[in-house]
Parts: C-alpha cells; sequence; structure tokens
C-alpha cells in the first residue's frame, strides 16, 4: 500500500487512468514510462536526486511496475522523505538569496 503523502498522478501522454508519476509533496521520486520503439515499461526511481544517483529498471508490465514502485516507497519512505524535505529546503534558500 502506497504510504501517506505519496501520490500518483498522471504526466505527459499518459491517461488519467494509467498515473505514471509518484509525487511526494509535490516532488517527483519515481517515474513509469514505456518506450516507443520496443513498448517495454521501465521505471526512473530516486528522482529527487541528481541525474547520475537514479536508477533505472525493466518492468514486466505497467501494473508490475505500478506495484513495485508502492513497495519501494513503503520500503524507503523515511530517507525519501528526508531527501525531499532537503530538496525543497534547498529551493526555499535559493529563492531567498536570489531576492536579495
Amino acid at each position: 500500500m502506497l504510504p501517506p503523502d505519496f501520490r500518483w498522478h498522471a504526466i505527459g501522454g499518459a491517461p488519467h487512468d494509467r498515473p505514471n508519476q509518484l509525487l511526494l509533496d509535490s516532488v517527483e521520486v519515481a517515474r513509469l514510462y514505456q518506450r516507443v520503439d520496443d513498448h517495454t515499461w521501465w521505471i526512473s526511481l530516486n528522482n529527487q536526486r541528481d541525474q547520475k544517483l537514479r536508477k533505472q529498471q525493466l518492468c514486466s508490465g505497467y501494473e508490475k511496475g505500478k506495484a513495485g514502485a508502492e513497495l519501494w516507497a513503503e520500503r524507503h519512505q523515511d530517507r525519501l522523505r528526508a531527501e525531499v524535505d532537503r530538496y525543497l529546503q534547498g529551493i526555499k534558500e535559493r529563492r531567498y538569496h536570489a531576492k536579495r
């Protein structure tokens, strides 16, 4: 089951009945996507991190990928919450300094 504060959202060309973006406090932590060339499903994890620290994994289908992402979010929710908090704090600090 998806932990509190996490929610699925449809982004890009995804139909609303197949949300593909997993959010925590409006920050994307994971995204499911289907390749156009071979129609395989993939998931990108740790999207709140720098590009080089993200992980991509092949999924056997949309439903399996979504279920796996929810288990991953449940298992890593403490770390994800801490990283998203730091990410949002960094945005607030950059906005503050940009106004000066």
